[in-house]
């Protein structure tokens, strides 16, 4: 077979796998297995093989993993749809809406926190983001940070900064960022000290227990939670799942 063949060939297998993505998009959809959860009703679990764990492979243990919460089917789905003081991306009506439970220090945070801010302007959906620090004291600091800077309009240009860098978060590099990002570095550090930030926090804390996460990235999409690291077709073969089936998990608790 000489070039020019193998390039005619190569062009017919091209057209071939794009006909078949736009008349038979779930040929090359990857299948997604669930499994039903007895509480919060309506809830399902995307089956990961990666599902995460309380041992993280390159931190060890993670930390402050409380007991389960005492949180009822109502105040879970206040807490994860509708609550207000949550940084979040993206039209308030869009569905399915994406809820991320992120560590500035975990691995796979870091990757995903490249893929969600693209997801939701192709998908048009919203994604609300639950700062979990669980890695230690710098997640910890890193958390009230991203908080903070949401008070101030900057949270996805301080979270992308913050995640994408290598160095464990410090007081003095979280200041660098926000000099460069043109923020009130006083008003940052009073925000990052408020009783409301610390209590933004806690209630993740509680939300996350509810749901018996165990560890970060973890994500609700919709009625789906999924723990571990999903790769990006997978996540958004999930969203248009969500989107031909309307989430009816927390119909009847709240408007």
């Amino acid at each position: 077979m000489n070039v020019t063949e193998k390039s005619v060939y190569a062009i017919l297998a091209a057209s071939i796998l794009v006909a078949t993505y736009f008349l038979f998009p779930n040929v090359l959809s990857p299948k997604l297995e669930f499994r039903e959860r007895a509480f919060p009703k309506g809830f399902r679990e995307l089956v990961l093989d990666n599902t995460s764990s309380q041992i993280d492979p390159i931190f060890g243990a993670k930390q402050g993993l409380p007991a389960v919460s005492k949180l009822n089917a109502r105040e879970i789905c206040d807490a994860l749809f509708r609550d207000i003081n949550s940084p979040a991306i993206g039209i308030r009506d869009s569905r399915p809406q994406i809820i991320a439970f992120l560590d500035y220090r975990c691995p796979y945070c870091k990757k995903l926190s490249i893929v969600l801010p693209q997801i939701q302007n192709e998908k048009k959906v919203r994604v609300i983001y639950k700062e979990w620090p669980i890695l230690g004291d710098s997640s910890v600091l890193a958390a009230h940070a991203g908080l903070a800077a949401d008070r101030q309009g900057k949270y996805l240009e301080f979270h992308t900064r913050l995640m994408s860098t290598r160095f464990i978060p410090t007081v003095a590099y979280i200041e660098e960022i926000a000099a460069n990002l043109g923020m009130d570095q006083s008003r940052l550090r009073a925000d990052m000290n408020s009783v409301a930030t610390a209590n933004a926090i806690r209630q993740t804390i509680a939300l996350a227990s509810a749901l018996s996460l165990a560890g970060t990235p973890a994500l609700v999409v919709g009625r789906t939670v999924v723990q571990g690291e999903i790769t990006r077709r997978q996540l958004e073969h999930l969203i248009d799942e969500e989107i031909q089936q309307p989430e009816k998990a927390c119909e009847g608790t709240g408007s």
